[in-house]
């Protein structure tokens, strides 16, 4: 069935998932227990709480005093040998050799031991779990002021299987369920790369005294003359800049924008656009003020 089938990407296939999607038995940290319990532990709290305010996993594995181990799923920036958080100094640094990345935004599931780091350190030492995931937009699916017109749906816009999170300001990371062609098992390559996402906002409709920006995601599939039948779906992540849209909305309004509204043609029937009140919308809030 259409809902059986949920093919994750290898990096987020074990068990170290976006919060939306973790069906296993972790302990999700609430702020309140992050400072109970590592109250001394000052730059512990900070990489846990901005991975809970990007809305991603921590996980703490201390079954009992020797355990220090913290695994987390968090976007970063690639920054040759290490990884940069969304405050701009906090460096992920792998304890193997990375290698050349040809990204700049990823996803990485990671783990670190907390006893070993310090306070005032920018630098923490972590394992990764699994290969990063680049989450760059493809050529033409970066921020537009044109809306491209979507050839086929998302698969849905509901918070419980999608989402939008923030790696800073001005990036935000979209996690988006769409329609696939599944052959024996899997997902081709070949298949993946008919898809793409494009992101677009319309400065002229921003109004004095708006309070929400609305961003389109139009899904294009590139299938040519061929017939192509999608009856499961999986996911596409992907981080945008919305710094040129927050720009035009703080030049119009005064003010950044109290919630984003993202907006899609969705059916999660079948890989079709509907013929009408196709189009849904949900709201988040922007994380950011001045």
């Amino acid at each position: 069935s259409k809902n059986s089938f949920y093919l994750l990407p290898e990096p987020l296939r074990r068990g170290y998932l976006l919060t939306n999607y973790c069906n296993y038995e972790l302990e999700f940290i609430s702020l309140q227990n992050l400072k109970n319990m590592f109250m001394k532990q000052v730059k512990f709290f900070l990489v846990a709480l901005m991975a809970v305010v990007m809305g991603m996993s921590v996980t703490s594995c201390m079954n009992g005093d020797d355990n220090h181990n913290v695994t987390m799923t968090v976007p970063v920036k690639y920054n040759y040998s290490s990884f940069l958080m969304g405050d701009g100094t906090t460096k992920l640094v792998p304890t193997t050799e990375l290698g050349l990345l040809d990204g700049i935004m990823y996803i990485i599931s990671c783990q670190y031991d907390q006893s070993q780091v310090s306070a005032n350190s920018n630098s923490i030492p972590v394992t990764l779990l699994s290969t990063p995931l680049c989450i760059d937009p493809k050529g033409d699916e970066s921020l537009s002021t044109t809306k491209t017109k979507p050839t086929n749906p998302l698969y849905t816009l509901d918070k419980q299987q999608s989402s939008l999170v923030y790696y800073d300001k001005n990036t935000i990371v979209l996690t988006m369920p769409y329609w696939v062609k599944v052959t024996n098992s899997s997902v081709e390559e070949s298949e993946l790369k008919k898809h793409s996402f494009c992101l677009s906002y319309n400065p002229d409709e921003i109004e004095s005294n708006a309070t929400k920006l609305n961003l389109y995601i139009s899904h294009r599939v590139e299938d040519g003359e061929e017939s192509v039948t999608r009856s499961n779906f999986t996911y596409a992540y992907r981080a945008y800049s919305i710094s040129s849209a927050l720009y035009q909305f703080k030049e119009k309004t005064g003010k950044l924008p109290q919630y984003l509204v993202l907006k899609a043609e969705t059916n999660s029937s079948k890989d079709e656009l509907k013929d009408e009140n196709g189009e849904t919308s949900v709201e988040y809030q922007y994380a950011f003020t001045e």
